[in-house]
């Protein structure tokens, strides 16, 4: 795979690595994560060699194919798939997708339904493409938070896919192929959901108010997440001060706030996502008393505004 080295790495060379899988965290949803040990002449540059490696690979990210009702992956699919971008259809398509995408929210679901599979598998391939260009977008945006409540994030990552080495494939943009990707800082903990199991009832109510902080921080930066779920957070156990530390991870389904957006549109999505509520109301109920929500003024406000009938 290529890497393209970011934030404290001394080069922006494109270089080339090996990965070793030491573990996959599944079930995969729009990616697929992986735990890694790179071999790279990066790895001098870095404080470890392990890593977690987010792949957006169309062909295995079960929850993404399961969403658009891809089904299964299969040779013959990517067979019909390689046909439709050696004819020129996926260029059209592409276009298509980026015309349509963020200006009419529902075309997917109308005009999906008359896709053939090559179609269905060339949206796969653009939502992966942006997915991850939105994921690096959040980092590039929240850099001096990174290390402290999200992951640092090293490099960029192109693996090139075997369809890509099919004799016509040279010619054609490696979008059409390759699975794009981001190399991350492996935060060693346990996921918000499995508190109880990891961590003193005492401790549970500042850990989640920390994880409800992050949230709002990001938000502050004009950062709106659409896939906000209590696995999107990482506590890590200091086990000398015993103490824990709450990193926020997956920001692929993000949406940065657009330049001519009105103030009004803005909350108002805000509103509708609710992001605070997304994890304080949900660690309320699977606590059991262990935590008690309480909405931040801000979320106070925005409720008043947009939810709340007078």
């Amino acid at each position: 795979m290529l890497l393209h080295s970011h934030g404290s790495c001394e080069t922006s060379e494109n270089l080339t690595a090996e990965a070793v899988i030491i573990k996959s965290f599944k079930p995969f949803t729009l990616s697929c994560t992986l735990l890694v040990q790179l071999r790279t002449t990066l790895s001098r540059q870095l404080p470890s060699s392990v890593f977690v490696l987010k792949l957006y690979d169309r062909r295995f990210a079960e929850q993404l194919r399961q969403d658009h009702d891809a089904g299964l992956w299969s040779p013959q699919i990517e067979d019909e798939y390689r046909k439709f971008v050696h004819d020129g259809s996926a260029t059209a398509f592409f276009d298509l997708c980026s015309e349509k995408d963020g200006v009419e929210w529902a075309w997917k679901h109308e005009a999906g339904k008359e896709w053939s599979q090559a179609q269905r598998e060339a949206y796969l391939q653009y939502s992966c493409l942006k997915f991850c260009r939105t994921e690096s977008s959040v980092y590039n945006g929240l850099s001096d938070m990174e290390g402290l409540v999200i992951p640092r994030l090293w490099a960029m990552v192109r693996m090139r896919s075997s369809s890509a080495h099919t004799p016509s494939a040279h010619t054609l943009p490696h979008d059409y192929f390759d699975c794009p990707g981001i190399l991350l800082e492996y935060i060693e903990g346990f996921p918000l959901t499995d508190i109880a199991l990891n961590a003193p009832r005492e401790d549970w109510q500042k850990i989640c108010e920390d994880a409800i902080q992050i949230i709002n921080r990001i938000g502050d930066r004009h950062i709106r997440n659409k896939d906000v779920k209590t696995r999107s957070f990482i506590v890590r156990k200091d086990p000398q001060l015993e103490t824990f530390s709450v990193f926020m991870v997956d920001f692929g389904e993000c949406v940065l706030r657009k330049q001519d957006e009105s103030e009004y549109e803005w909350r108002k999505w805000k509103a509708m996502q609710d992001e605070e509520g997304a994890i304080g109301m949900v660690m309320q109920r699977k606590l059991d008393g262990g935590f008690k929500y309480t909405r931040t003024l801000e979320s106070e406000k925005l409720m008043d505004e947009f939810q709340r009938e007078d």
